[in-house]
């Protein structure tokens, strides 16, 4: 996408592997787990309702259809589709999942109670030690 020179600046700008650190790092100190596709992952070019593959995808095609079903959708949300499959069968095959807030998702759990928030207590920040006059 960098090679494009109309994507080059946007795409340089949003700084992508700054975010995808900030989420690891956020997910594993809150006890949550994060599922990174791979980046050769064809998320857009995969047909979500039958799981075909297109050889090839222009950028310039906005609209996604599948020439094995005839399933018509936009490309971003057949994209979003295929991700958000890819990260429920991740789940489902590690068993129970956490959310960002460590508290269990899935059936059987309590709606409406978030976990309480776990940050580690900085030392000094409830107590201050008297001044010396």
């Amino acid at each position: 996408m960098v090679r494009n020179r109309r994507l080059a600046r946007a795409v340089a700008d949003v700084g992508l592997a700054e975010v995808r650190r900030q989420l690891s790092y956020k997910t594993a100190w809150s006890g949550g787990r994060l599922v990174v596709a791979d980046r050769w992952y064809p998320s857009s070019k995969t047909c979500s309702g039958c799981g075909a593959v297109k050889a090839k995808l222009a950028l310039s095609e906005r609209t996604y259809t599948c020439a094995g079903c005839g399933l018509v959708a936009d490309r971003d949300l057949n994209a979003a589709l295929n991700l958000a499959a890819l990260a429920a069968d991740v789940a489902q095959s590690r068993g129970k999942t956490r959310n960002a807030r460590g508290g269990a998702v899935g059936p059987g759990t309590r709606a409406g109670r978030a976990p309480a928030k776990r940050e580690p207590r900085k030392r000094g920040t409830l107590r201050r030690k008297p001044e010396a006059a």
